[in-house]
């Protein structure tokens, strides 16, 4: 949703907490809330418990309205009920990209995260902002540089930013590379800052020396933006208030990109090209994070000469298994079907749970197959890769985005 506003500065906070959780389509869905979109859906929702360290007005900032899953959030004092969602409810409008509410400290409260208008997967971040900090499950340990305050006394940078007082934090290194993504929490709140990235210290002399990002965002707005950033490389961030001496405090939200996770992209033939002959199929999914997969092979050693099949190969095994994935990775009992023939009804084959396969995947384009035959005492591990790669665009479609922040 589009930013209505902007609030007028409040008095300092006293700190800055991030919430943050993901859907991935397994949650459960409810009837729009209060002072979300108005079209009548059943959208998914998360809620999270929490408490706040003292007294006071809490400002509420949804960091990826503008650049991940759009939500809209709830304040509810003790429970929530999704049969009477007005019941304790603390925010009857809603917050779409910001709001305020009134919080005590040692009351338990429920924030209850709805996806807006359209359902979908990745990372979604609420921040507050108040006299004192939040507790929950939910709370991210965010990077100290993240937040801060010009007091007036810090020197100038004459820059894109304006000839303004500037904080230098670095160097600073990210885990992984990919994409960054940036949001101005404060723009709403106390000091709205603009934020460039160096590849070493800033040179005051030529601050465009060095300088790989002046985050923008879209359209000459200075509140979102993204960023590539590569792992092992010092970086710099230069945070300055927005063509003005503006002092205050200031508080942004950077997040990796979304990790990688299984998804219906991923359905389709994958084999060890070392192996012909042999494959497996998987099938994923999404809306309730189950996976099923069958494996095409053969037996140990090739059967004796005088061993036929009616039909196919006498050394032909088949292995399937179906259960539960989190994020990229499946863990995965494995079922052995026999008893059967060939398109008949009878007799019944019987199914028996003998071994493990665990499935990785880091990308939609390769991943692992480890497996334990178990009481066959044969283990090992398996490179796979797609058979054909028309579904890529499609795979990786579903996971872009920023991810939950956390430490770099």
């Amino acid at each position: 949703m589009a930013l209505a506003g902007i609030l007028a500065p409040t008095a300092g906070w006293s700190a800055n907490s991030v919430l943050s959780g993901e859907f991935d389509g397994s949650e459960a869905v409810t009837s729009n809330l209060p002072g979300t979109c108005s079209t009548p859906k059943q959208l998914p929702y998360q809620q999270v418990s929490f408490q706040v360290g003292a007294n006071g007005e809490y400002d509420l900032f949804d960091a990826f309205n503008f650049n991940g899953v759009d939500i809209s959030a709830q304040v509810y004092q003790g429970t929530f009920n999704p049969g009477n969602p007005t019941q304790n409810l603390l925010t009857p409008d809603g917050v779409d990209s910001f709001g305020s509410v009134n919080l005590s400290a040692g009351t338990n409260y429920v924030l209850v995260v709805q996806q807006w208008c359209e359902a979908g997967e990745g990372a979604w971040v609420v921040t507050f902002a108040g006299p004192g900090a939040v507790s929950a499950n939910a709370v991210r340990d965010v990077p100290e540089f993240t937040s801060g305050s010009f007091t007036g006394s810090e020197p100038n940078l004459d820059s894109v930013c304006g000839n303004t007082p500037y904080i230098q934090s670095g160097p600073v290194r990210v885990s992984r590379p990919g994409t960054y993504y940036y949001t101005d929490i404060s723009i709403a709140h106390d000091v709205d800052m603009c934020l460039q990235v160096f590849s070493a210290p800033v040179n005051t002399g030529n601050p465009t020396q060095n300088r790989i990002a002046f985050i923008d965002g879209q359209g000459g707005a200075d509140d979102f933006g993204a960023i590539e950033l590569q792992a092992g490389q010092d970086y710099y961030f230069v945070v300055q208030p927005l063509n003005t001496g503006q002092t205050g405090e200031f508080f942004f939200v950077f997040a990796p990109p979304a990790s990688f996770r299984l998804n219906h992209g991923m359905a389709g033939s994958w084999f060890n090209p070392a192996t012909g002959g042999q494959g497996f199929f998987l099938d994923v999914f999404d809306n309730i994070n189950q996976l099923f997969l069958a494996w095409f092979s053969y037996d140990l050693s090739r059967p004796d000469n005088s061993v036929t099949a009616q039909i196919g190969d006498p050394g032909h095994r088949w292995l399937t298994a179906f259960g539960p994935f989190s994020g990229g990775t499946a863990d995965l009992d494995i079922e052995w079907t026999t008893g059967g023939v060939f398109d008949a009804s009878s007799p019944a084959p019987a199914q028996s749970v003998d071994g493990s396969i665990q499935l990785d995947f880091t990308d939609c384009l390769s991943g692992t197959v480890t497996y334990d035959l178990g009481t066959a005492n044969v283990s090992g591990v398996v490179p796979i890769q797609r058979i054909a790669n028309d579904a890529v665009t499609l795979c990786e479609s579903t996971y872009q985005g920023p991810g939950m922040p956390d430490l770099l």
